[in-house]
């Protein structure tokens, strides 16, 4: 593969990341399966380069070093967002325990809310 095609297919794979982060943003979970299986694609040709590599191949190979690091931390973003939220939904669905005090009254716990507010 001559410099010049390989040069192509970063840019190609640099459109397909900058989709991917667009992606990771709206939360569309269900197109980002395909996009990955796009993705795969790439490896080989990415991997297997063995021409030579200019200064405009070097500056693509980091837009797309860039762009990848990005996505990759909105991805840890989202995953740590849906572990806190269903923490969150884990520990308000557990009934609290319920306990009698002297007066006759049921003492109630407080339960835990989905949106965390200063008092």
């Amino acid at each position: 593969m001559k410099e010049i095609e390989f040069q192509r297919q970063l840019m190609a794979f640099s459109r397909l990341l900058k989709k991917e982060k667009t992606l990771l943003i709206k939360d569309k979970a269900e197109e980002l399966v395909e996009l990955v299986k796009q993705k795969e694609k790439f490896v080989p040709i990415l991997d297997g380069y063995q021409g030579t590599i200019s200064a405009k191949t070097r500056e693509l190979a980091a837009q797309v070093q860039v762009q990848q690091d990005e996505n990759m931390l909105l991805t840890k973003q989202a995953l740590s967002y849906q572990k806190m939220l269903m923490t969150a939904i884990k520990d308000n669905i557990k009934s609290p325990a319920a306990t009698y005090s002297k007066y006759k009254t049921v003492k109630q716990q407080a339960r835990t809310a989905l949106i965390d507010k200063e008092v």
